[in-house]
């Protein structure tokens, strides 16, 4: 199985409800069991929240991971969802013992602590068949002026039963890369005449990464995703690039 691409505005916080892929926004709230029927399927995909919570004076830690089911092969649901607890129980592990060790000597000392965050959610990202598209928002805070937060997506492919990368949407041989860099720059130039930043020369954007985050929205759009700081300044925020279907209709047999 590939490897899950985790790496995330915050989303939404629990609301307990259940939806639908024919009825919802490209966006909906993350949390509780989520109920999905997708085309051409029988079953019901659904996900589960699994919570990992830790709290005290020097660490506020709050996740909640998407465990999924329904899916066809039940040893690659089982393994994608090893792979996502296991990957938040090392981050969890990892901030705790980093949050110690910075606030060792100012506890000691009786000085003020700094309390890290970490706060990870989950939401439903209504695409089209056979992608059943799940975003990750992952906040951190570990002193600064501001914490800093990462939007990532998992595509799966339920026909295959596979994690889908970029290049996985294209036909073999396709110089996805170029043809996704152009539109993005052409954007990007139309965008600065409305007023938006982006860094420019060493620090400016180049090219998209082979794990680049991404989604395909319902109506079958590529929308490919930078975090804060990888192509502007803080302010920015997480900063999104749709490109149309009809642009990439020569290149996707997808869908």
């Amino acid at each position: 199985m590939k490897k899950v691409l985790c790496v995330i505005l915050i989303s939404n916080f629990i609301f307990s409800h259940n939806i639908y892929a024919t009825s919802k926004n490209n966006r909906d709230r993350p949390g509780t069991a989520i109920f999905v029927m997708a085309i051409n399927q029988t079953s019901y995909i659904s996900i589960v929240p699994k919570k990992l919570n830790y709290n005290n004076d020097i660490v506020n830690i709050n996740m909640e991971i998407p465990q999924i089911k329904g899916l066809s092969d039940k040893q690659f649901e089982k393994e994608l969802n090893s792979q996502l607890l296991n990957d938040a129980k090392k981050i969890k592990k990892e901030t705790i013992s980093t949050a110690k060790e910075y606030n060792k000597d100012l506890v000691k000392d009786k000085l003020n602590i700094i309390p890290f965050e970490l706060i990870r959610k989950y939401n439903y990202v209504e695409s089209v068949s056979p992608i059943f598209a799940i975003g990750i928002f992952e906040y951190t805070y570990s002193g600064g002026a501001h914490g800093l937060g990462t939007q990532t997506y998992i595509n799966i492919d339920t026909k295959e039963n596979k994690i889908l990368t970029l290049k996985d949407i294209f036909i073999e041989g396709t110089d996805y890369k170029n043809i996704i860099n152009d539109n993005i720059k052409s954007q990007m130039e139309e965008r600065k005449k409305q007023g938006e930043f982006f860094f420019e020369g060493a620090k400016g954007f180049v090219s998209i990464s082979d794990n680049q985050p991404f989604y395909i929205s319902k109506s079958g759009d590529l929308v490919i995703v930078f975090n804060v700081y990888e192509i502007a300044p803080f302010g920015a925020g997480i900063i999104e690039f749709t490109i149309p279907k009809r642009d990439l209709s020569n290149y996707i047999t997808l869908y």
